[in-house]
């Protein structure tokens, strides 16, 4: 895991304490208020980062769809390239991205695991169990092409009204070309054979989370050296991306329960590997980007379900953490792009970071889109709220790269500010460290 992604577990006990703060006092987008007992004491979601490919490497390489653009910060002077998937907005074009889903079948037993080191952890009376239990990503698989990932969902008015797919959805607004010719697709051209891995019991357990849901945790290592093995065994093309898509398995880090849960990531090497990659070859490198989520079920964190409703920065499930590494692998694909570095308060457990990631500040947030029928998701989908490149630059981005609303610099807008407390920062600009 990349050292400016990860907070230590130091740090995370007082993450807790202060998330448990903020949901107090936040106001739901639908402008129910957060029942002033309700404590979040299942730990913060997280996201991270692998690899990285150095812009000099691209040139020539073969790999995704991209473009190449520099802004000035405003704030310091400094003038940053940045690198997207798809074509340049201003020139307009479409342009798809072939995906391939590979489902992953795990398999968790039931052995010596100590998991008490998580009852004080979590508190409240929490007795955690361990549970033989197979997790299998098949199913999820065809729910994730039915859903706003790779079909034209209709977007909320007041979120740009756009007809497409959740990423492409996200591009024209963060760059004011909803209704344009402009597009970022995906396609997914394959799903492979359920791949199924058996989880040694000291690398994993599974285990009742205190909301209620039923969810295995893997060791963070462990488990992307799977994927990293897998990639090499598939031999994917690397203009086509993989999805490795997991049914309710999260991953925790530094062989501790506690450190935990990351629920997706998004990466790029060249060749493929776990760091940077080589930097041999004179163009025509092979630069692989690929995405891990896990498709997470109701009540894998509290808030889902309150005595007031669900909350707006909660209620994760569904396509939530896969939604979050789409939207952060087409703003930054190859994990190379810089920015002035920011720290917010709705999202302590990235630190003070210098990278472009636009669902890290808006961890959790999402908005409920209509069309998800299995039962239990209360009818709706759950994709994240993201972040628009505007934020994060500092307005600086040119005039013709602006979000369809200048004042936006979210997805979701006002339903972002509205969440009230440390959210409403984000009615202007991010801010330093």
């Amino acid at each position: 895991m990349t050292a400016h992604r990860w907070l230590k577990l130091a740090v995370l006990g007082a993450l807790v304490a202060a998330a448990a703060t903020l949901a107090a006092a936040a106001i739901g987008a639908t402008g129910k208020g957060v029942p002033a007992d309700f404590k979040p004491y299942d730990g913060t979601p997280e996201f991270t980062a692998q690899g990285g490919v150095d812009p000099q490497f691209l040139t020539g390489a073969r790999t995704i769809p991209h473009w190449t653009f520099k802004y000035s910060d405003p704030q310091t002077n400094v003038t940053y390239p940045i690198t997207m998937v798809g074509s340049d907005p201003r020139q307009g074009g479409s342009t798809t991205v072939k995906t391939v889903i590979v489902p992953l079948k795990m398999n968790f037993v039931a052995g010596n695991q100590d998991t008490s080191i998580l009852n004080a952890w979590y508190g409240n009376g929490f007795v955690a169990d361990k549970v033989a239990a197979t997790f299998d990503g098949t199913t999820a698989a065809s729910k994730v092409i039915a859903s706003p990932i790779f079909s034209s969902y209709k977007q909320p008015t007041d979120m740009g009204g756009d007809t497409a797919q959740y990423g492409d959805a996200f591009m024209r607004a963060q760059f004011n070309k909803i209704g344009s010719s402009y597009h970022v697709k995906l396609d997914n051209v394959k799903t492979f054979p359920t791949v199924t891995i058996d989880v040694p019991q000291n690398q994993g357990v599974a285990y009742h989370r205190p909301a209620g849901a039923l969810a295995g945790i893997a060791d963070y290592k462990w488990f992307s050296a799977q994927l990293q093995n897998l990639i090499n065994q598939l031999q994917i093309d690397p203009t086509t991306v993989p999805i490795f898509l997991t049914d309710q398995v999260l991953l925790y880090d530094g062989n501790d329960y506690r450190n935990c849960c990351v629920l997706g990531y998004h990466g790029a090497a060249m060749p493929v590997g776990l760091g940077g990659g080589s930097a041999n070859g004179n163009g025509n490198n092979p630069v692989q980007t690929f995405i891990y989520a896990a498709y997470a079920h109701p009540n894998t964190y509290s808030g889902f379900t309150t005595p007031n409703g669900t909350l707006p920065n909660r209620g994760i499930a569904d396509v939530h953490g896969l939604s979050h590494e789409v939207a952060e692998w087409l703003d930054d694909p190859f994990i190379n792009n810089a920015v002035q570095p920011w720290l917010t308060p709705t999202a302590p457990q990235y630190g003070c970071t210098g990278v472009l990631e636009t669902g890290d500040p808006v961890v959790g947030v999402w908005y409920p889109l209509p069309g998800n029928a299995e039962a239990g998701y209360n009818g709706v989908w759950h994709p994240e709220d993201e972040v628009f490149l505007n934020w994060f630059a500092r307005n600086g981005q040119p005039a013709s790269l602006s979000p369809w609303k200048a004042s936006y610099f979210t997805f979701m807008g006002p339903r972002t500010t509205s969440i009230g407390g440390p959210f409403a920062a984000f009615g202007s600009v991010a801010t330093g460290c």
